[in-house]
C-alpha cells in the first residue's frame, strides 16, 4: 500500500497533501518511499487544547460509550511511548477495580500512581509523571480534579465496559 501511494505520489501531474498527528511520523515510511513521496514537513503545533487542535473532529471523549470511543481510543494509544502505555494500563485497571455504580468515584490519587509508576520504574521523578499525564489530559485521555484532601485525582471519563473491552482489545494484540 505504501509503495503504491508513493509511486502515485511521484507521479509529476499528482500532488498529494497529507497531515500525520503522529510521534513517530518520519518512522513509518521507508527511505524509498519517502524519496517518492518528496514530503515537505512543517510543524503545526499549536499548543490549543486537543479538541480545538483536532478542528471538532469526533474525539475520544467526545462519547463516553462504545465503538467510536473504543476506536478513538485505539488510535491514540497507537502514539503513546511504552512507559506511557503501562502508566495509563495502571489507571484503567485501578478505576475499573475502584468504581462503583455510583456516581461517587473519587479518582486516582496523583501520589499514589507516582508511587506504583516509580516502583515499576516507569517514571525518574513526579516532574516526568506530571508531563505524560499532560499529554493524557491533551488527547481527553484523562481528567484531574482537586479531593477534599487537596491532592491531585485522577480519572478516565469513560465508563467501565468501554474501559473492559479496551483492556481486552489490548491484550489480544
Amino acid at each position: 500500500m505504501q509503495s503504491a501511494l508513493a509511486s502515485l505520489a511521484s507521479h509529476p501531474m499528482v500532488h498529494l497533501v497529507c497531515s500525520i498527528d503522529h510521534i513517530n511520523a518520519p518512522l513509518i515510511w521507508d527511505q524509498q518511499c519517502l524519496s517518492k513521496l518528496n514530503l515537505i514537513w512543517f510543524d503545526c503545533t499549536t499548543f490549543l487544547p486537543y479538541m480545538e487542535e483536532a478542528g471538532g473532529a469526533d474525539s475520544l471523549m467526545v462519547r463516553q460509550t462504545g465503538q467510536l470511543a473504543l476506536a478513538s481510543l485505539g488510535s491514540v494509544w497507537a502514539s503513546l511511548t511504552p512507559n506511557a502505555k503501562k502508566i495509563y494500563i495502571i489507571i484503567i485497571k485501578y478505576q475499573i477495580e475502584n468504581m462503583d455504580e455510583s456516581d461517587h468515584y473519587p479518582g486516582f490519587s496523583f501520589m499514589e500512581l507516582y508511587r506504583l509508576c516509580r516502583a515499576e520504574f516507569l517514571v525518574a521523578s513526579d516532574l516526568a509523571l506530571r508531563a505524560q499525564l499532560t499529554e493524557f489530559r491533551d488527547h481527553k485521555l484523562v481528567k484531574s480534579k482537586k479531593g477534599n484532601d487537596g491532592g491531585e485525582y485522577l480519572t478516565i471519563p469513560l465508563d467501565k465496559p468501554t474501559m473492559t473491552a479496551f483492556l481486552e482489545n489490548i491484550d489480544e494484540k
